[in-house]
């Protein structure tokens, strides 16, 4: 079987359907390993240049075209669409023209060429969410809507279609009209790397400073976006709530260090509709005496986000809407006690192991802060419960549910029903 997969976002390994492209692609191969020589699976990533040129996969596992000078000059869009619609059915068709065309082409994030690939070859499509059709305001614009209209159509007549979690599974049934056979759902995984680990307070202190902070911090961290429906106006007004009754716990206590609220990342807008000024809502929650409770980190490089989650007491995320929810879940994967919000699909991940709230309720997010920075009982339970919570996820079942559902989708094209 020879498999295509979209290397759209492949270059842009910090956003979700990056680490899902690359995360998918290395849990892939390792599969081969238990298969006869002649029924191991020939995958390729697909790419353009200029753009996404794949230059650190090898030769023979990919195949590339040019993005014409005229497409060049609309622009991102302009090139993502052409791509979309144009350029990867190119080669899809190129391939077939070959005599090595392929069996399954593999979308992974929510978007498809409305013409098809040429036939027996099976289009799966993973859809992340559909945050645009359910949050209307992350398409407001005619040209953003005309093109979530169209993915829309090309993903019905996708011959399966992956949903990163249940909820996501009934949102694509709800709300593209599909059949309940099409769509499955291939839960995605923790990285590795995350696990428990305790830091020496040098290292720590060392870590914390590169971002901005003393280092002698009880450090409640956020790490996921900015964009509206994280919710992160409310996470700064309960923490601000919280923080007289934070500063008597530190007065009553043999550990009197400050609590803080440490905030990662940086808005990809300027656009303070959908990215809210979180600035201009700390100095207005915040006595000029407290500036330094909340603090922001700004973009945090990759190979320190496992020291961040260990140097943490506490991981708060407040967000109303997640098709997945990687942050929250590497979490639980370091031990870190976490306050998560209870909608979408976090539930389906989180389990027993963290504390959830209603993402609506100030008060409900001040409650918990304070009575789990009260409480070293119930931190050291949640950080016992996240490991083995998150364990259920992995990049590798990931893989292997993908392969299987590839299979399925072949058998779906060539005999017309599922193996």
């Amino acid at each position: 079987m020879r498999v295509a997969i979209n290397g759209m976002f492949w270059p842009q390994e910090n956003t979700g359907s990056g680490q899902y492209t690359r995360q998918l692609w290395q849990n892939l191969f390792p599969l081969n390993q238990s298969e006869p020589a002649d029924e191991q699976v020939d995958y390729t990533l697909l790419g353009f240049e200029p753009g996404v040129p794949l230059s650190d996969v090898p030769d023979q596992q990919k195949q590339l075209t040019q993005v014409p000078p005229l497409v060049l000059k609309g622009g991102e869009n302009a090139v993502k669409l052409w791509w979309e619609q144009t350029g990867l059915p190119g080669l899809a068709s190129a391939a077939a023209r070959s005599g090595q065309g392929y069996d399954v082409i593999h979308w992974p994030y929510f978007a498809a060429s409305l013409k098809q690939p040429p036939a027996p070859c099976a289009t799966v499509i993973t859809i992340h969410d559909l945050i645009p059709l359910v949050l209307p305001e992350y398409a407001p614009s005619l040209p953003l809507k005309t093109y979530f209209k169209v993915v829309s159509r090309a993903a019905r007549q996708a011959t399966l279609i992956l949903a990163d979690s249940e909820h996501s599974r009934q949102d694509i049934l709800r709300l593209l009209k599909v059949s309940e056979d099409k769509v499955e759902t291939v839960y995605l995984g923790t990285d590795e790397r995350y696990k428990p680990g305790h830091l020496t307070a040098e290292t720590r202190q060392a870590l914390l400073g590169k971002y901005g902070l003393s280092g002698n911090e009880r450090v409640i961290f956020y790490i996921g976006g900015f964009d509206r429906r994280k919710n992160m106006p409310l996470l700064l007004e309960a923490f601000a709530r919280a923080l007289p009754r934070l500063k008597e716990i530190e007065q009553g206590s043999d550990d009197q260090r400050p609590w803080v609220l440490a905030i990662a990342g940086k808005a990809h807008s300027a656009n303070s509709a959908m990215y809210p000024d979180l600035t201009a809502v700390a100095r207005r929650v915040l006595t000029q005496a407290d500036s330094q409770r909340i603090k922001f980190l700004g973009r945090v490089d990759e190979e320190d986000k496992l020291g961040l989650y260990q140097a943490s007491d506490m991981f708060v995320f407040p967000s109303r809407y997640e098709g997945f929810g990687l942050d929250p879940l590497d979490a639980l994967a370091c031990g870190i006690p976490t306050i998560c919000s209870d909608a979408s699909s976090l539930p389906e991940l989180m389990g027993q192991a963290a504390w959830l709230v209603g993402p609506e309720r100030v008060s409900d997010w001040t409650n918990a802060i304070v009575e789990l920075a009260a409480s070293p009982a119930k931190r050291f339970a949640l950080a016992q419960a996240g490991p083995a919570q998150a364990a259920k996820f992995t990049w590798q079942k990931t893989a292997e549910r993908t392969l299987q559902l590839y299979h399925a989708a072949e058998c779906i094209m060539t005999r017309g029903k599922r193996r």
